[in-house]
């Protein structure tokens, strides 16, 4: 098995820090915007990206690079489909990218995770999106008529494969929740809300009933991101977080969400923190709740406190 790539505290970087590798990269840096928004909130991320973006950047959009055959919110594309969007947006493989959203660190974690799980060699994301423009960089407000207008030319693109190791399926997660003593041996941690974990919330799909796996922890992503200005928090902050939530380094570890996509800012920020074995790199449930409430027994769907 390959070595599994991980984010390091390098890997994330600060609006100045970006800027500096712009002037400083050998090869072409891109800014890949990866803005996305929950259904019950009214924006969309294309429509904004056509108004607003750092200059030179593209609009990867994760809910037209998936794989179409499921009936489930943007589930990873198989290599070839990924293929075909990094040539469309005109990407190589010796390109640098930098992923950001609009929200601070909410969906530019899902690209970061989508590149890494398909191989890219150079990729950082920017922390974040929000302090660059309020720190003064330069934002590009020239109103685009389609995302395609940001892309000069496509481009030859041929992913050496997908790192399955980092992905955890509907069969794999159940084949761990349905034995107790097997599904102790691992951390499964949950980045949506704590009242939807508990079922005390509804979830933002109508229809699907909110609670939790067994054993699950609760750690909502924005407790890994400082309040005003949602960025990261530094290592020892991510550290003292993790263990007080009960996450045991020395288990392997699941994160899960909505669908797949706030999870991804758990697996960031546990790269962050240094706590990760090298032979333990976090996997994601790429289907998360929307997929397990809709597919799994009631008796696998717990509500309130454990």
């Amino acid at each position: 098995m390959r070595p599994p790539s991980r984010v390091s505290v390098s890997s994330i970087l600060t609006p100045a820090a970006f800027k500096s590798l712009v002037v400083s990269s050998k090869t072409p840096v891109i800014p890949l915007d990866a803005t996305w928004y929950l259904p019950n909130v009214g924006r969309n991320g294309k429509e904004e990206f056509l108004l607003e973006r750092i200059p030179g950047a593209r609009f990867f959009d994760i809910d037209e690079v998936k794989d179409a055959s499921s009936k489930y919110p943007h589930m990873l594309p198989s290599t070839e489909v990924f293929n075909k969007a990094m040539i469309d947006l005109g990407i190589t493989r010796e390109d640098t990218l930098v992923v950001y959203d609009k929200q601070g660190n909410f969906s530019a974690p899902r690209l970061l995770w989508t590149l890494k799980f398909f191989q890219h060699p150079s990729i950082f994301i920017l922390d974040n999106y929000l302090l660059y423009k309020q720190e003064g960089y330069e934002i590009d407000t020239k109103r685009l008529s389609t995302v395609e207008e940001a892309i000069p030319t496509q481009s030859t693109y041929e992913s050496p494969g997908a790192i399955e190791d980092r992905l955890v399926t509907y069969s794999d997660l159940r084949q761990v929740i349905i034995e107790p003593l097997f599904r102790k041996k691992f951390n499964i941690i949950d980045a949506r809300p704590y009242s939807r974990w508990t079922g005390d919330a509804p979830e933002p799909r109508p229809g699907l009933p909110s609670g939790h796996l067994p054993d699950s922890i609760s750690i909502p992503f924005n407790e890994v991101l400082e309040e005003g200005t949602k960025e990261f928090k530094n290592s020892s902050k991510l550290q003292e977080l993790f263990l007080a939530k009960g996450v045991d380094p020395d288990k392997p570890i699941i994160a899960m969400c909505g669908t797949g996509v706030t999870a991804c800012v758990l697996e960031t920020a546990l790269g962050k923190s240094g706590l990760l074995r090298e032979d333990k790199p976090v996997m994601v449930y790429d289907g998360s709740w929307t997929e397990w409430a809709q597919r799994s027994d009631d008796k696998f769907i717990i509500k309130g406190k454990q």
